[in-house]
Formats: C-alpha cells, structure tokens, sequence
C-alpha cells in the first residue's frame, strides 16, 4: 500500500495540511523553514513510526498543542491509517481502526529516505550499507526477517561463548549461523544481482537522453559477503578460530558483509565528485525501490529531501529524466522549482506544492 493522500494536524510547524500526493513524483519547493522537510518527514513517520530526523517524536508536536495526528489514505484500497502522539505517551498506530506494532507498519506502508548519508553510500562505514541493504528484504520479504534474525541471535550466544574463552561452546553454535547465514548471503547476493540489471536500464536510458550520464554506465556492484565464498562458511569461521578466541568476537560471516561500486577496479568513493556520488546514490535507491515493488508487491515510498545539494547544474540535467522511469511514489524537496516547464506534469504524473502557499 502507499499514500495518496496525506492530513496532518499539529506536525512541526503545521496547525493544518492536507496533501494529495501524485502517483509518482511529488515535489515540495520553498525557501528554508517553510516547512519542506517536515513534510517529508511526516510521511516517513506515518509508515514507520519514526523519524529521520530526531529519536524524539515529542519534538514534533507543534508548540502549544498536546498531541500530533498524522491520517494517511490509500485510494487503491481504501485504507485508512492513523497515527497519533501525545505528550508523555507512546505512538498509537491504527490501521483501518485497528492498532498495529510498528513491524506491522512498515511491511503495510513502507517508505525509504535517501538523507545525508545515503547521498554519499559509499564514503560510508560497511555497516551503514548493510543496513540499508538489510532493511529493504527485512520489508520485503518474512523469510529474510526470519534468518536475519535467527543469525544475529546464534552470533551474539557464539560471542558471548567467546568473552568466556569456550571455544568448544562456541563452535556448537556454527551450524545455526551457516544454516541461516548462508541463506542471508543468498538473498543479499539476489537483490543485489536484480537491482543492478534495473540500475543499468535506468542509466542506458538517461545515456541516450545525456551523455554525461556515461560516467554511471559498467559499474561493478557486488556484494562482499564477509568470508570466504571459495571455502563456505562453517570453513571460514573454522579457518579463524584462534582469531575469534584471540579477540573474544566473530570475526568472519555475513555480519561483515558489504556492497562495493567499483568503476575499472577503482572504488567509487575515490573517484567520483560528490554530485556524482549524490547522484549514483540516489539512481540506486530507486533502482532498488522499483525492484521491491516488482518482486514483492509492495508500493513503497522514496523520499528525498534537498534534491539540489551537493549537485551541480549538469547532475541535475542528467538526474531530470529520471522522474519518467519512476514506477513507485517519489517525494521530494528542493528551495526552488528547478524544473519550470520542462516536466510534462500530467504524462508523467508530477505535481508540484510551494509549501509557503499550502499554509
């Protein structure tokens, strides 16, 4: 399910807004402090119960009033969901009148936003990458939910086995991980391999449209599964007890898993500008978007806030035809309406909202 309309009451700086998201594109344009970002904000919060901004959602109660409400329909099935947050209460999530966990929530609505991290994947740590990557299969699909977490728990019994110096209660916990690692590194290694062939569609058509675009053709983006795939994994984690028992911690297996962009053998990160990176990044997270909808069924939401940082005027026009391959919902911000008449609003179903004039 996703949004196609949004009421909020008492959100950030919003006594009153109601919002009728496009099908695809959606562009929110304003100067700073008018409120852009809390939009986006909003709708993130309506489908996970959290923010990408702040861990204190009391925070984003307008001041002077007691509580938030956020009501978001869907019209292609007719639900309605209602979120809710009072001063020193928890969140109250209802779907169709009915209250749902927030695990519930995210599988229902799910939505995904490229921040300030995201523009630079690959300057970051590993771990940031995973779970990015983890969190779209966690949504997506149960039986990744299901090994992701039967790993994590036999991996923190085997470490803990470790700090005790038990090597032999330690490695009475190998089969769990191999069975349910192996299975990670599968479904990691498929999404990957099926992200990459919409990634390279997307890029040959922006190729044809702007040849700057080339930069982003015949990358290598793979996973680096974090053993040794030659050998297995009950050989890898074999291979490094003496180093587990040395330094009382896992040190090999899917938990040091990472995704690399290479291009001609060089990493992406020491390559690219930072509009380039910006730019690869955001390709790829719609890239994935659209595969999640396509091979799970789902509709989920991409929200990118502050489109034009860090891109300079030739990354925008390579990013513009983008907006046309777009499958799922795309919310974005920017200070000014960089795309004037040269977006076809209704063929490609993009609406625009000067935030200063919806208050």
């Amino acid at each position: 399910m996703a949004f196609s309309k949004i009421d909020l009451r008492n959100f950030r700086c919003f006594d009153s807004l109601s919002i009728d998201l496009s099908c695809k594109s959606s562009l929110f344009h304003g100067k700073n402090g008018c409120g852009k970002t809390s939009i986006l904000e909003s709708i993130y919060v309506a489908s996970s119960g959290r923010s990408f901004r702040t861990s204190n959602l009391e925070s984003l109660i307008k001041k002077g009033a007691e509580a938030f409400n956020i009501r978001a329909y869907d019209d292609n099935t007719g639900s309605i969901l209602e979120v809710n947050k009072a001063k020193t209460k928890p969140i109250n999530i209802k779907i169709n009148n009915s209250k749902v966990t927030i695990s519930e929530l995210v599988r229902a609505f799910p939505s995904f936003s490229i921040d300030s991290k995201t523009f630079f994947y690959n300057d970051n740590a590993p771990e940031y990458r995973r779970k990015q990557l983890d969190r779209g299969l966690f949504i997506a699909s149960p039986d990744y939910s299901k090994d992701w977490f039967g790993y994590f728990r036999s991996l923190k019994q085997r470490n803990s086995a470790l700090k005790l110096g038990d090597m032999a209660q330690a490695k009475a916990y190998d089969p769990l991980l191999v069975d349910h690692g192996e299975r990670l590194n599968l479904l990691r290694e498929n999404l990957i391999t099926e992200v990459k062939e919409i990634y390279d569609e997307i890029v040959s058509k922006l190729t044809q449209e702007n040849k700057r675009a080339d930069i982003f053709s015949d990358l290598d983006i793979y996973l680096k599964p974090g053993f040794n795939q030659q050998t297995g994994l009950m050989e890898s984690l074999t291979s490094t007890n003496n180093i587990d028992l040395k330094r009382k911690i896992t040190t090999t297996g899917p938990h040091k898993a990472d995704i690399l962009f290479e291009s001609k053998g060089s990493l992406i990160k020491d390559i690219f500008s930072r509009g380039e990176q910006k730019l690869l990044s955001i390709l790829w997270s719609l890239s994935q978007n659209i595969y999640l909808g396509r091979a799970f069924n789902l509709s989920p939401i991409l929200l990118l806030d502050d489109l034009s940082s860090e891109l300079d005027t030739e990354m925008l026009e390579c990013f513009l035809p983008t907006l046309k391959y777009i499958e799922n919902r795309f919310v974005f911000s920017n200070i000014v309406d960089l795309f004037g008449s040269k977006i076809n609003d209704q063929e490609q179903s993009f609406k625009k909202f000067h935030v200063e004039q919806l208050k």
